[in-house]
């Protein structure tokens, strides 16, 4: 039997198994299903060509994948329905994405699903969705600063409060006293940096300005010689051991490290990422950053599924898929892309029809008994995931090139930072 044959299987009865459980957990339509044949079309506003590509061609991977396993089940169930979804790339532009909502919402498009990549985005969408009949499931939107309790808005991935608490608890573990920050200018970059620094300096620690950048820059000479400034300082006040660079950037990240390369200092302290820029392909991909990034110990956290020490079965089998057919190694988010589809179908089918009203309601029930990835997608009154554990990843060098691997484990419940491995 091929390879790919067997991944497909073993997915299916997995997907299955789950689907047996859930329909005995959730709240039952009271109206029959229709007998006709229905066709459902998602959308989805993904990030095809600006920030990072590779993660929107995984994303529009997962997608199909859970078309394909939706359009199985429902055939399975009895019922005459048949899922599809249409893309379309937003250029992570706000103007362009709240234009192509409208667009396939003309079309008759109502359901969104992993729309659209970022929280600028989302904020500028949220306003038009509300106003109208319309459902989002969001797989990547992690800000704070979004407050969407009671809208048509649902994110499954845990907001940054989250992140916060992990990148906080990493740097205590590793005994940083201070940290010169490095942000974008977004509602994203800026409500992280709250969150972080809010935290930190309750636990003692000190954070100096930093430096921020607009998302349009693209020359960070000028920001790295400020930072290199703030870093000195920090040396001379605590010792290099004790001092951390936080970069909370997305894809900027390897302009970045590229104009600190000629400042000693700036490779003597050890560098943390974010859920923006980590598992970047553009990293490993440039030697000289991969290197920077080996150098300085560069870590950056993600939403975990599973731990540093073990991904469920499920998951690997999906990444496995999308990787032989994209050849990109997904990340959490291309990843929570599936789940987001099969939630939104999901809740399609319990209603029996494309009343958004109902859908909304249901799609709540749905995430409080869904763990297909391993992970609860469990919401909270905000309609985000209600907590989250972190896995970090670091960049690390062998006989093939440099590459992402998993390096600790931030567990929420605990509030513990974990290695892989010893240290």
């Amino acid at each position: 039997m091929k390879k790919q044959n067997r991944i497909r299987i073993c997915a299916c009865m997995v997907i299955l198994g789950f689907l047996f459980a859930l329909t005995y957990s959730c709240k039952k339509s009271e109206d029959p299903p229709p007998s006709g044949p229905q066709s459902v079309n998602f959308g989805a506003l993904l990030d095809l060509t600006v920030y990072n590509p590779d993660n929107g061609l995984a994303t529009q991977a997962a997608i199909q994948f859970a078309l394909e396993d939706l359009n199985r089940f429902a055939a399975a169930a009895g019922r005459n329905v048949t899922f599809t979804c249409s893309f379309a790339d937003t250029q992570m532009d706000t103007t362009v994405a709240l234009n192509l909502m409208k667009g396939m919402v003309a079309q008759g498009t109502s359901m969104f699903v992993a729309s659209p990549y970022s929280s600028t985005e989302l904020k500028a969408l949220m306003p038009y969705v509300n106003q109208n009949p319309l459902v989002v499931i969001n797989a990547s939107s992690t800000s704070v600063g979004l407050n969407h309790a009671g809208s048509h808005i649902f994110r499954i991935v845990a907001d940054d409060n989250f992140q916060a608490k992990a990148l906080i608890r990493a740097a205590i573990t590793e005994g940083a006293k201070a940290v010169i920050p490095i942000v974008r200018n977004d509602i994203w970059g800026n409500s992280l940096l709250q969150a972080f620094t809010t935290g930190y300096l309750a636990e003692g620690g000190f954070v100096y300005p930093g430096a921020v950048y607009d998302p349009s820059e693209s020359s960070f000479t000028a920001l790295a010689n400020t930072v290199n400034q703030q870093v000195n300082q920090a040396i001379a006040s605590y010792g290099a051991e004790n001092v951390k660079v936080l970069a909370l950037t997305y894809g900027e990240i390897t302009g970045i490290m590229t104009a600190a390369m000629p400042f000693e200092s700036l490779g003597m302290v050890k560098w943390y990422g974010c859920d923006g820029n980590a598992q970047l392909s553009s990293v490993t991909s440039d030697d000289g950053c991969a290197s920077f990034a080996v150098k300085t110990g560069f870590m950056s956290p993600m939403t975990a599924i599973g731990s540093a020490w073990a991904t469920p079965l499920f998951t690997q089998l999906l990444s496995a898929k999308i990787a032989a057919q994209t050849g990109v190694v997904p990340g959490v988010f291309a990843l929570s892309a599936y789940d987001a589809t099969f939630i939104m179908g999901l809740a399609f089918l319990e209603v029996g029809s494309a009343d958004m009203a109902r859908i909304t309601e249901m799609i709540p029930m749905v995430c409080r008994s869904y763990a297909q990835m391993g992970i609860s997608r469990r919401l909270n009154t905000n309609n985000d995931l209600y907590q989250a554990d972190y896995i970090f990843w670091n960049v690390v060098g062998g006989p093939n090139g440099y590459s992402w691997d998993m390096f600790a484990t931030y567990m929420y419940t605990l509030n513990t930072f974990v290695y892989r491995w010893p240290q």
